[in-house]
């Protein structure tokens, strides 16, 4: 039987990373992912109870928390994975990037995309380098993941949905000439 290969959507983008080469052979992934989406929300009727001043004060300290918190993840990230990245295109079966060091073809990485800061979300895999072309003046490195967890590679896949939404809309209010 014929399993036909997987085909996903690629945008541009210019987005942040962290990379770190991994030793050869091995693809054990250090990046441990965080379910976004997942901190406790209280009910609507819960809500209602609380006075508008504690509500108010409640939603800016988490706010305040969350950005803390997304300061010292980039640290941590920075020192496990030294090679900081920007991310050209990308899409759930690999990403283009342009970094200030060269890679051999067939070099096992691991990557850290941010894909958004506020609220942070962040999707990391492991794969091999396929090859490099230069653009613009620039060396562009082409990475093909090769494992992820689900959860990884749907939170990238909604980044390119959204992107193409808001594509289609530029283009929808663009006016015509």
């Amino acid at each position: 039987m014929n399993v036909p290969e997987r085909a996903y959507a690629r945008v541009d983008t210019a987005l942040k990373g962290y990379l770190r080469i991994l030793p050869t052979g091995r693809f054990t992934s250090l990046f441990a992912s965080t379910q976004t989406g997942t901190m406790p929300q209280l009910s609507e009727t819960a809500q209602s109870a609380l006075p508008d001043g504690l509500a108010h004060y409640l939603r800016a300290m988490n706010e305040k928390l969350s950005a803390i918190l997304s300061i010292l993840t980039q640290q941590t990230l920075q020192e496990d994975f030294p090679v900081p990245v920007l991310i050209h295109d990308i899409s759930g079966a690999g990403i283009r990037f342009s970094a200030d060091q060269d890679f051999e073809p067939g070099q096992g990485v691991e990557v850290v995309i941010a894909l958004s800061n506020q609220p942070q979300s962040l999707a990391g895999a492991t794969g091999t380098i396929l090859r490099a072309k230069e653009s613009q003046g620039e060396r562009v490195w082409a990475m093909e993941f090769m494992d992820m967890r689900d959860c990884e590679r749907e939170k990238i896949i909604q980044y390119v949905v959204a992107k193409q939404r808001e594509q289609l809309l530029e283009r929808h209010l663009a006016p015509s000439s």
